[in-house]
């Protein structure tokens, strides 16, 4: 019953983000490599990049996935909403999601971190094999100043 509740949660948490951030002006852009490794539960590891303020950083990223059998990398880009500052893209984000990756793959999400910081994630294009469906946290962590 714990599990159906946080999957409801991400879920509408997923649904209501775009709605929240879609008039709103980006205030910086990010992009986010990262490889997922999913038998039933996962994990992925990578690195990224964000552009706010005038300012570049470079932070890590990490996570945890249940649900999902393969490996594959993504490569994701997209714009961040209503940060004040590069430390409040810091923090935890959620997904629920359902998707499949056969050697390239393309797609969109919304996620949202404690702080209020949105993100809208594109892929610029997944390798590898993947069955995807659950729910999805990762962490961004260690930004740093270029």
């Amino acid at each position: 019953m714990r599990l159906f509740r946080t999957v409801l949660v991400a879920a509408l948490v997923t649904l209501c983000v775009p709605a929240i951030a879609e008039d709103a002006e980006p205030s910086g852009t990010i992009k986010i490599d990262q490889t997922q490794v999913e038998l039933i539960l996962g994990g992925d590891i990578g690195k990224g990049h964000l552009s706010t303020g005038g300012m570049n950083y470079t932070f890590k990223t990490g996570g945890l996935k249940l649900g999902g059998v393969g490996v594959h990398k993504e490569h994701l880009v997209g714009d961040v909403y209503g940060s004040n500052e590069a430390a409040d893209v810091a923090g935890t984000y959620f997904d629920a999601e359902a998707g499949i990756t056969v050697a390239k793959g393309k797609g969109g999400m919304w996620l949202k971190n404690t702080k209020g910081v949105s993100l809208h994630l594109k892929s610029a294009g997944d390798t590898g094999l993947a069955l995807s469906i659950g729910v999805e946290g990762f962490k961004i962590h260690d930004l740093k100043a270029e």
